[in-house]
């Protein structure tokens, strides 16, 4: 008898075990269902499935099927969603901090350089401790590329922004674009593509080569500028109960996941941009300008400006400011 008891102990000792370290994650995207970027998550939730037995189990979400992208966080702390795929700018609203983490404008050359940040600058460190804050864990930040500006006029410089008719998010973005004298409305995508068509705008902040395309922005607009006025992070996060919940195997092959998740974006959206630019010169009749150095530097100066801005708002804003001057200095980008 006290060899079946301490049979049936063992055994339900396991299976405590492994429910402790499973989980079934209700994850939403930022984007579309036929989004490359949603894909990818469907793609890498399936292989993760696979690695870890059946252990971690997500089922995507596209954008919007069950709360706005600037309501995930809520959406996650009341048991409606277990985590999220997006960009920290879309609660710029909620913590200025998240704001600062999710768009670096002009302050790196490239998201490639940006993103080092992360691995070398103690960026994911300072990330995963704000997002904690939120009862969130940060699993790994992923390759977004830079973005462009859809312009029914030519913008060759930082001076031609001035009193330009433009679409813009919010947050960090907006606070440049508007000191560099750009007249801003906030609206929605789809509103964008309508307000180009009827002249209501000249032209829109909104995302990648690819993706501008896609939604129809250069059927009217016939210039595409890198201003590389805004650099946004994006991000896979997860409730902390859920992750505390998985063993500490799963955990990392979670972040081993996102990681190569990230890396196999780049490639793709490089190519997809690739593909795109060609597509809307050759069919569109789209011109592509590229800001100067001397331009590139005058947003930098800007970038600083704002920064002392949204600094000020709170000590983790400033953290994470004073965190990139630091790295930016060491790779001798200040």
């Amino acid at each position: 008898m006290k060899m079946k008891f301490e049979l049936m102990a063992a055994v339900s000792a396991i299976v405590l075990s492994n429910a402790a370290s499973a989980a079934e994650l209700k994850m939403q995207t930022f984007l579309g269902a036929n989004a490359s970027t949603t894909k990818a998550f469907e793609a890498m939730a399936a292989q993760l499935k696979e690695d870890t037995d059946g252990d971690v189990a997500i089922t995507v979400l596209p954008g919007g099927s069950v709360v706005g992208a600037s309501d995930t966080i809520d959406a996650i702390q009341n048991g409606l969603l277990d985590g999220q795929y997006t960009a920290p700018s879309y609660f710029a609203g909620k913590d200025a901090a998240l704001g600062v983490l999710g768009d670096t404008l002009a302050a790196y050359p490239d998201s490639a350089t940006r993103d080092r940040w992360f691995t070398e600058g103690g960026g994911l460190e300072l990330a995963r401790a704000l997002y904690a804050k939120y009862d969130l864990h940060l699993v790994c930040p992923i390759h977004w590329p830079s973005e462009q500006i859809p312009s029914k006029v030519e913008i060759s410089s930082v001076a031609d922004l001035d009193g330009i008719k433009m679409r813009a998010p919010g947050g960090l973005a907006s606070d440049l674009l508007s000191r560099a004298g750009a007249s801003l409305v906030t609206m929605g995508v789809g509103e964008s593509v309508t307000a180009m068509e009827t002249g209501v705008l000249d032209a829109t902040d909104l995302a990648n080569v690819a993706l501008n395309v896609a939604l129809g922005m250069h059927n009217q607009a016939k210039y595409s500028v890198l201003a590389r006025h805004s650099m946004a992070v994006t991000e896979m996060s997860v409730s902390m109960d859920k992750w505390n919940a998985l063993s500490a195997e799963n955990q990392q092959k979670f972040v081993d996941a996102c990681n190569a998740m990230s890396a196999e974006l780049q490639t793709t959206l490089t190519e997809e941009d690739a593909a795109a630019q060609a597509k809307a010169k050759d069919e569109l009749g789209v011109t592509f300008i590229a800001f100067e150095d001397d331009d590139a530097s005058t947003f930098r100066a800007m970038t600083n400006e704002v920064w002392a801005d949204w600094g000020a708002k709170s000590s983790d804003a400033q953290a994470i400011v004073d965190s990139h001057k630091a790295f930016m200095a060491s790779i001798d980008l200040n």
